[in-house]
């Protein structure tokens, strides 16, 4: 029997790595607005007080609050949507739908006449990456073999911060635009934002579909060619990792699809009155809040104002937070998506994360309270290197995981569900912190921080007391950290010992009423066959 796990083809990287796209896509338009409100014809286009001005506090705060407020209340309702739309017509297409909305609001915020245009493409580009943001990672994680899905997976917040260092360096170099042409200085990142939407849009309709929503939907034949272009390797010629893994996804969905028709339940009501699935639900949504409440997102999208406090100005904020996401990108986040493969643990990455965020937000929180308004640069200077210390354990840690926590914890049949309603958490929380953060730091200033060292204090046991663990196990496998029944597990049992097991469990289970005949030899066979 063949060594289940590592191994995945070249064509399964290069799926990954274009589908990865819509992760840049997310990156880059839900960081743009940051190096937007650095720049000087922004606020002259609409109208708005800068900094010193009457009404800044009000008129100018109000408006950026609102920009990234209806984003990230376009996210929650395009990851919402997902609940449904993704096993309606599966993961490929509703790729295909969050490219074309983020090329539609990036047209309407870069060619807005008024604020009420740049709010309405604010609101579709949120639509976008909130398809996007959940479809990416459900995609990967599906594609990918379990002992290299920490790398696979790893690649949605790795092209993510990608997506957040373009924009920051984007909106860097057209700040010297500012006197020459204040209007390209914003508008052009802006429009960029339609670059990768458009490439991702264009090429796929030559992505293969999820294998396991074609199981799920009858289609084997399909599936089976997907499964092994995904698994082929020269040291396996008789594709023995496509067939364990397309025996065992095939066999598992059966036995989940038998319990669930047993039951009575639709998969909606399933995810409510079934206690391990509620487990997963409250837990997926958990990851996402509770990652979002560590403050990524209030860091990334408010560095202008943070390092302006801190005494940086003219083009040094934008400067300072572009090399903070270079950091980022370059380091942190392939640096995690890579240990997780290393690290057999999700859940310890997780509170490590955590640990580090209490220590450098109360770094930070300190340096602001002390030395905010006055010319102390040593002082000051160790409040950015506080924001670049958080950035190593919110990247390392904490961005990596969330992401690829939540695509592995739901079976298939509740996947886009869990998953939508997990991102739903993301951006709940960012609707909150990002609408309130501009004004906190206006009004309370370093107190403001005590949200993200408070709840993270919280969290650190709630992960250690109620997450199980995900590491190193098959998507199905999973199923048995949550107290379920797995049909069939990898290693080395042979064919007739696997359909044996199943066809054991599939008649002891309890009020299971057989609504097909038991899984033989020749169904696990078939998967030799199936698509030649």
């Amino acid at each position: 029997m063949a060594k289940f796990g590592a191994q995945t083809s070249r064509y399964n990287r290069l799926v990954v790595v274009f589908v990865a796209l819509g992760s840049f896509t997310y990156g880059y338009c839900a960081s743009v607005m940051g190096s937007t409100i650095g720049q000087p014809g922004w606020y002259s286009s609409f109208n708005l007080p800068i900094k010193g001005e009457p009404g800044y506090g009000t008129v100018t705060t109000n408006a950026i609050a609102t920009a990234n407020g209806v984003f990230s209340a376009g996210g929650a309702v395009g990851s919402l949507f997902m609940m449904w739309s993704c096993q309606a017509v599966g993961r490929k297409a509703n790729i295909q739908v969050g490219a074309f909305l983020a090329v539609l609001g990036g047209v309407l915020q870069g060619g807005a006449s008024n604020l009420k245009m740049f709010q309405v493409g604010r609101f579709i580009a949120g639509v976008a990456i909130g398809v996007l943001v959940t479809v990416c990672p459900m995609y990967l994680a599906e594609m990918s073999s379990p002992h290299v899905r920490g790398w696979l997976v790893g690649h949605h917040p790795i092209f993510l911060v990608f997506g957040y260092m373009l924009s920051s360096w984007v909106g860097y170099a057209c700040y010297f635009a500012k006197d020459t042409n204040p209007n390209f200085a914003w508008r052009f990142p802006m429009c960029l934002q339609i670059l990768s939407p458009l490439i991702l849009l264009a090429g796929s309709y030559w992505l293969p579909r999820s294998p396991r929503w074609l199981i799920s939907k009858g289609k084997l034949d399909e599936a089976w060619v997907v499964i092994r272009r995904l698994r082929q390797s020269t040291d396996d010629p008789d594709d023995l990792v496509a067939k364990d893994e397309f025996v065992q996804t095939k066999v598992q969905l059966k036995l989940e699809a038998e319990k669930l028709a047993a039951s009575g339940r639709s998969v909606w009501t399933a995810v409510i009155k079934k206690k391990s699935y509620r487990k997963r639900m409250a837990i997926g949504f958990l990851t996402q809040w509770g990652a979002e409440f560590g403050g990524p997102l209030i860091i990334n999208n408010y560095a202008v104002i943070l390092y302006g406090n801190l005494g940086m100005t003219d083009h040094m904020p934008l400067l300072l937070s572009a090399l903070w996401l270079t950091t980022a990108g370059l380091i942190y986040n392939p640096g995690g998506a890579w240990l997780h493969d290393k690290v057999n643990s999700r859940r310890w990455m997780f509170i490590v994360g955590f640990i580090g965020i209490v220590i450098t937000t109360s770094g930070l929180a300190a340096m602001t309270a002390e030395f905010v308004g006055t010319r102390n640069r040593v002082g000051n200077g160790f409040g950015i290197f506080f924001i670049f210390l958080y950035l190593a354990f919110q990247g390392t840690f904490c961005d990596t995981t969330m992401y690829l926590y939540v695509s592995e914890i739901f079976p298939t049949e509740i996947r886009p569900i869990g998953m939508g309603f997990s991102l739903f958490g993301q951006f709940a929380s960012t609707v909150i912190l990002l609408q309130t953060a501009p004004i906190g730091f206006e009004q309370v200033g370093w107190k403001y921080y005590l949200v993200i060292i408070c709840w993270s204090i919280i969290f650190i046991p709630v992960i250690y007391l109620y997450f199980p663990e995900t590491a190193r196990l098959t998507l199905e496998e999973i199923a048995k950290n949550f107290g379920e029944e797995v049909a069939v597990t990898t290693g080395d049992t042979t064919d007739e010992e696997k359909a044996a097991a199943l066809d054991q469990k599939l008649h002891s289970s309890a009020g299971v009423t057989r609504t097909t005949t038991a899984t033989s030899q020749s169904e696990v066979n078939a998967a030799g066959t199936a698509g030649d």
